[in-house]
This record gives structure tokens, sequence and C-alpha cells, in this order.
């Protein structure tokens, strides 16, 4: 299956290098492993839909899908191409799980099954940028008006984020030292605050 040019960041490969560094174990791996199927699951998707996928940009804060010739892609399609990252994450969770029962633990094994069942419900959370907010625009576009879809997405985004923020506090306040979903919270807020500023509507 051939996906067209693959661009990382500069940037990316920076912080990938740093963590490998930091941490000689497998989890860093792991974590990368886990990011690449969510990845194959939106590109084969769009590949069952017939597009023609050109580019894949790989960025430190996501990864942006450039796809030849696409203006307009129909909402049931939308919907498809958002869910099937996180579906791709649940179900190697499953077939990991399954496996550990059938076979025995193995090194890494529930880290796996964590990171991949966090990135798919952080992905699924409502919040415009992520796979859950793109499923929720799907939903909302056919079914009401332009201006009230966007504002229903708005809002609902904004309390998912600020949801994840306060999340990421709590976890901070009770673990002494985890800020990673505080941080994740901040990031969100911060874009969503970027895109209303730059979509006063």
């Amino acid at each position: 299956m051939r996906f067209g040019r693959l661009y990382v960041s500069p940037l990316l490969l920076l912080i990938l290098l740093f963590f490998i560094a930091v941490d000689a174990s497998i989890y860093a791996p792991l974590i990368i492993l886990a990011a690449a199927f969510h990845e194959m699951g939106h590109l084969s998707t769009l590949k069952k839909c017939g597009l023609d996928v050109q580019e894949v940009n790989l960025h430190p804060f996501g990864v942006e899908i450039v796809v030849e010739g696409l203006r307009y892609l129909p909402y049931h399609d939308e919907l498809a191409v958002a869910a099937s990252g996180p579906l791709v994450n649940l179900l190697v969770a499953v077939v990991t799980t399954l496996v550990v029962l059938l076979t025995g633990p193995f090194d890494g094994a529930l880290f796996f099954i964590v990171v991949n069942l966090a990135l798919a419900l952080l992905n699924l959370m409502p919040i415009q940028g992520l796979d859950g907010g793109r499923i929720l625009e799907a939903l909302l576009m056919p079914r009401m008006s332009l201006d009230r879809a966007e504002r229903t997405l708005k809002a609902v985004s904004g309390a998912a984020s600020a949801l994840v923020f306060v999340a990421g506090l709590w976890l901070l306040y009770k673990t002494r030292y985890n800020f990673s979903l505080a941080m994740i919270g901040c990031y969100l807020l911060a874009r969503k605050s970027l895109r209303d500023n730059a979509d006063p509507s």
C-alpha cells in the first residue's frame, strides 16, 4: 500500500531522538508504534474512499495528510476516516490483550495496551482538531444549519478541552509528578483560543 511522499519535521526528529536517548527501554518505540498504527488506520480508510494520498507530513503535534485534488469529502467518508485511527488503536489493544491471555505476558505488553487505549480515548474526545471533533462535525453538519453546527462544535470542544485540563491538574495533584495530561489540556485550550481568534464568528 503506497501513500506518496513522507515528510518528517526536524523538530519531531529531535524530540524522538531525545526520548530514545533518555529512555533506553522499549517504551518510546512502543509509543511510536501505537501512533503509527493510528495513522495507518486513517490512511487505509482514505485509500478505501478512493482518494490518492499525495503526501504525509509528520509534525510534533499531529499529522497532515495531503490528498490530491481533494475539495470536499462527503460526511459519511469524513466520519469513517476520522473514526478509523482510534478504532485501529482499540483493535490493537484488544489483539494484544488476547495474545497476552493466550501466550502469557511479555515485556511492554501492558504498557502497549494502555498506550493504544489512551491514544484512542484521547482522540475520540469531541474537540476540534482531534478525531472526535471531526466525528462530531460530520454528525452535526447534515442535521442542522452551518451556523448552529459551528456554535455547537465550539461549545462542546471548549468544554471538553477544559475537562482535560482539570483532569490533568487533578492527576498532577494526586501523583505529584505526572503533568502530561495537564500539558495536553493546556495545548488544547491554547489551540482553541488561537482557532477562535482566527475565526471570531
